[in-house]
């Protein structure tokens, strides 16, 4: 777009006009060329607009202050997120094509997974990568659009109210999913019917279906479509069978179909269901689908298993609430290994630290053959050895023995508890 186009778009007025045309946006100063679109961001721990000089190297500044560059052309708008938000809507009006939009308190990556694999055995999809589901994530995503691809699949996230409104808004999806409602974002939020309130909003500009676990406390409520394991509803598992490595159950459609997934922990099988629903509502031949489920592997720091050669890394680090720690510990409950069983904080639980942690424990007492290692400010609620740092229990590891068993570790990314399996990748 030119320059007079982008500055009607962004809803700005532009300082030392030139004539030019815009095609690359970003908003860290170390990605920059001199081909792209500087839109300086504030957040918490960080000002953009203090990077802007004479130096700078970009075509063009978007900024909420009155700055005047002597060779770079500046639009001054109110807000810069604002801006993120007008380019992604105008992006997305200008291609026109389906957008899925998946949140939840947990499971929302892994679901985003499976329905991506199902759908590019026919589709061209776009995809939010890792962890990239607020505004900035989305809209980095949705500018990389093009007219290949013929599908958007974006996890959208948030920990206060408000946010999914304005994502969905920004993005006015076609086929949103929720998960569940958990105590992610508890602190924030205050409970969990302010939760399901918050998640609710992704229905806000929704221009088309919503699917709901039909299993949830809260979402079995909502008169859309239901996947789940009880409820009597749209898409049903019955016959459902957990094995050492595995688990499997049949769903009814035209026929009676088995459906084989990789990982044991029942608690998947609501978000299997979403994605077998979101194939269908989208074409996708069942049998492709369930080959796909069948072949899903773990996203890295999710439930990944790491085989060495004296003893196995389950890799659970990414993140952690009550809800997908209980999943996790559930999924090696029954093997009959010796566990080393690794825990940091569960954070963002705000007055509900100390009672969800609490919770662990008795979880962690029907789990037999363990060693209960933990480290955080919370974590020593939990029963166990507990330490103050990541490095003490390091040392500890290195310190016993190891051999013949199955270490799992899980925790609030910014726990940092990577750094304990990256030590135990190399030992």
């Amino acid at each position: 777009m030119d320059l007079k186009e982008l500055t009607k778009i962004v809803k700005g007025k532009c300082i030392n006009y030139k004539k030019m045309n815009v095609t690359s946006f970003k908003t860290d100063t170390r990605l920059l060329t001199k081909k792209d679109c500087f839109i300086a961001l504030k957040g918490k721990n960080y000002d953009g607009n203090n990077f802007i000089n004479n130096n700078l190297k970009c075509k063009l500044v978007i900024t909420d202050k009155d700055i005047n560059l002597n060779r770079i052309p500046v639009i001054k708008v109110d807000n810069t997120y604002d801006t993120l938000f007008f380019l992604t809507k105008y992006k997305i009006n200008k291609y026109k094509i389906p957008i899925i939009a998946i949140t939840g308190s947990n499971g929302k990556t892994t679901i985003k997974e499976l329905v991506y694999n199902i759908l590019r055995t026919k589709y061209k999809v776009l995809k939010n990568e890792g962890n990239k589901n607020n505004i900035i994530g989305v809209f980095e995503t949705v500018q990389k659009l093009n007219s290949m691809y013929e599908i958007i699949l974006l996890e959208l996230g948030m920990n206060h109210l408000g946010e999914l409104k304005k994502l969905s808004d920004m993005i006015n999806p076609n086929t949103a999913v929720i998960t569940n409602i958990g105590s992610s974002h508890i602190g924030n939020l205050g409970s969990r019917k302010n939760i399901f309130k918050a998640k609710m909003e992704i229905t806000s500009s929704l221009d088309g279906l919503l699917i709901v676990n039909g299993d949830d406390k809260y979402l079995k409520r909502v008169k859309t479509y239901k996947c789940g394991t009880k409820y009597n509803s749209d898409l049903i598992a019955y016959n459902i069978k957990a094995y050492d490595t595995y688990l499997t159950f049949n769903i009814s459609l035209d026929k009676e179909y088995l459906v084989i997934f990789n990982k044991k922990t029942k608690e998947y099988i609501p978000m299997i269901l979403e994605a077998i629903k979101i194939g269908i509502i989208y074409d996708i031949d069942i049998k492709d689908i369930i080959r796909e489920i069948e072949k899903y592997k773990s996203y890295d720091k999710r439930l990944n298993e790491i085989v060495l050669d004296n003893y196995t890394i389950v890799d659970d680090s990414y993140n952690a609430s009550y809800e997908s720690m209980r999943c996790g510990l559930n999924s090696i409950s029954k093997i009959n290994s010796k566990k080393i069983i690794i825990l940091g904080d569960m954070l963002e639980l705000g007055k509900y630290s100390k009672y969800y942690h609490k919770k662990i424990t008795k979880i962690l007492n029907k789990i037999d053959n363990k060693i209960i290692l933990t480290v955080g400010k919370y974590t020593k609620y939990i029963k166990g050895v507990h330490f103050d740092s990541n490095k003490d229990l390091i040392s500890y590891l290195n310190s016993i023995d190891i051999n013949n068993t199955i270490i799992y570790v899980k925790g609030s990314n910014s726990m940092k508890l990577y750094e304990i399996v990256d030590y135990l990748k190399k030992e």
